[in-house]
């Protein structure tokens, strides 16, 4: 490696943990307060790997963009994760626009969204760890559209479809834990999951087709 990355790389870590201090004082008043402004958003965009905001209530197309850009200078230091962690569980709805630049996030926490579209579904596939516990529902077409997402929390649902039951089995990491009845059909399409986490009613009826 030459001087010159050295220097570089030295100097990017003392910039980072001055902007660091920054990040946390502006983070406080955010969750404080439950609003940010467009200069905020600004401000956090880029500048950390990951931003719990759950204090937060609404957010703006544009503020929504700014926080889901990521800085790829921390890709230089191979100790460092390239995963950008969003926390946004104070949200209770999101528009087709935000949902869009959200999907740039790699770990996107929206557990506070009650119900979601066909659009943000598709959207939101692209996340490579996504939490959406607070759903209690969702149609067939988001089903398949969230079975493009590596890990997917949906804690939340009580029931779902022989349809999506078959869409989910796609999943490798597939958390399931409110449901407490699934049908035959259900649990021979979950026991194809990979890494499942259900509960205890539902596991013995999936093992079964997983020892098949």
């Amino acid at each position: 490696m030459s001087m010159f990355s050295n220097i570089r790389r030295f100097l990017y870590r003392i910039t980072a943990a001055a902007k660091w201090l920054t990040v946390r004082k502006i983070v406080r008043e955010i969750n404080s307060s439950g609003e940010i402004t467009d200069e905020q958003a600004e401000r956090l965009s880029s500048k950390v790997r990951q931003l719990e905001l759950n204090g937060l209530t609404s957010i703006t197309d544009k503020q929504a963009e700014s926080l889901s850009k990521r800085d790829d200078l921390w890709l230089e230091d191979s100790r460092i994760t390239d995963e950008h962690q969003l926390e946004l569980n104070g949200l209770t709805s999101i528009t087709d626009k935000q949902a869009e630049s959200l999907s740039e996030v790699e770990d996107l926490h929206l557990n506070g969204l009650t119900s979601i579209t066909d659009k943000q579904a598709e959207s939101l596939s692209e996340v490579g760890e996504l939490y959406l516990n607070g759903l209690t529902s969702i149609t067939d077409k988001q089903a398949e559209s969230l079975s493009k997402v590596w890990w997917l929390h949906l804690n939340g649902l009580t029931s779902i479809t022989d349809e999506q039951a078959d869409s989910l089995s796609k999943v490798e990491w597939l958390y399931l834990n409110g449901l407490t009845t699934i049908t035959d059909k259900q649990a021979e399409s979950l026991s194809k999951v990979e890494d499942l986490f259900i509960s205890e009613a539902c596991r013995k009826l999936i093992d079964k087709y997983r020892k098949q």
